[in-house]
């Protein structure tokens, strides 16, 4: 099950109903936000694509209790290629989503109100890979082959227009099948999808993400409506807590992670016990990297303005957007990355 890079085109087709859906309902509260039970607050995260270890964090909160501790009764629907996270939160039918944050901002252009509260992937994992005996080394290397890529997909548009790099595109539509045949192909992909079903087939590959050249937006980027924000900052500080504390368990515990991962596949059974433990293992680094370490989640100003200004300069946005209008990461906990990172299982995969 491979996922897409970027959305873009979901975005554009679903901006006038996400737009009509916001006039209509005024971004009013979600209706499955309500407290019941002694003060148990019903909250609905929608993912940015179908269960897998990518959100494994949020169903370890689940399987070890972490919600229902923080008074949340939580239901998590899964994303895919024709979920729009932007507009189920939009008009109220979840409260949280799932994202990258360059649709966090294309949405704001279009005058959709929602706000980032916490950003899961520190380094964005995003790339291409080659394979590993091809002879190309770096980016530069890739310049006159064929990449196999999404269209619309922001960081293509990054290497072409601001790297300079040269080079033809093939239509990618979620089979790695030619770039098994054609050692000279650059393959988009995840380290967590796209490489593990190259190493099923037998073909090693190195990957090179886009952050690596300049490109680094944060992704899987946690968002609400402004309005559920300002209406409800102790459910989402809630939420948050029990989220971070079930990502720090997720990626350090190998008990936390076999239960939340037997989950995940009860969830989603398009994925084998190997891919999930793959992913989840490959994942850890993009998560705890950098600021992460510190603070799971977190976000900067200058992290958003860098975005800003890229995406300008790329004309994807047509005006900057100050960041301050992007993100509030006010709300996090002060949960920090798990200070040993163990081995995935042995023969796990």
């Amino acid at each position: 099950m491979t996922r897409p890079i970027r959305r873009r085109s979901i975005l554009a087709a679903t901006a006038l109903a996400v737009a009509t859906t916001v006039a209509l309902t005024g971004c009013a509260t979600s209706s499955s936000s309500a407290s019941s039970d002694g003060g148990t607050t019903t909250m609905k995260l929608v993912l940015g694509w179908y269960a897998d270890p990518e959100s494994g964090g949020f169903y370890a909160g689940q399987t070890e209790g972490l919600y229902e501790k923080a008074g949340i009764d939580l239901s998590i629907q899964q994303g895919g290629p024709t979920v729009s996270g932007t507009q189920i939160v939009a008009g109220g039918r979840a409260d949280i989503g799932m994202g990258d944050a360059a649709a966090v901002a294309e949405a704001q252009q279009q005058g959709i109100p929602i706000v980032a509260i916490g950003a899961m992937y520190q380094t964005n994992p995003v790339g291409v890979m080659v394979h590993a005996d091809s002879g190309m080394d770096s980016f530069d290397d890739m310049a006159g082959h064929t990449w196999v890529v999404q269209t619309g997909n922001v960081g293509v548009e990054y290497m072409q227009q601001e790297k300079g790099l040269d080079f033809d595109t093939q239509a990618y539509q979620g089979s790695i099948a030619n770039f098994i045949k054609d050692d000279s192909l650059v393959q988009q992909g995840w380290p967590t999808n796209e490489v593990y079903q190259a190493q099923e087939q037998g073909v090693d590959t190195t990957f090179f993400s886009y952050a690596s050249a300049g490109f680094n937006p944060y992704n899987d980027v946690i968002f609400t409506t402004k309005k559920y924000l300002q209406e409800h900052p102790d459910e989402v500080k809630a939420f948050l807590d029990a989220s971070m504390n079930g990502w720090k368990q997720y990626m350090g515990d190998i008990d936390v992670a076999e239960r939340a991962n037997a989950q995940l596949e009860k969830v989603n059974s398009q994925q084998t016990s190997e891919s999930v433990w793959f992913a989840w293992d490959k994942q850890r680094e993009y998560v705890v990297d950098g600021d992460g370490a510190e603070q799971l989640g977190t976000m900067t100003t200058e992290r958003w303005t860098t975005l800003v200004d890229q995406l300008v300069e790329l004309g994807v946005l047509d005006e900057r957007i100050p960041a301050k209008d992007l993100f509030d990461a006010s709300y996090l906990p002060d949960v920090a990355a798990p200070t040993d990172l163990p081995a995935a299982p042995e023969g796990s995969y």
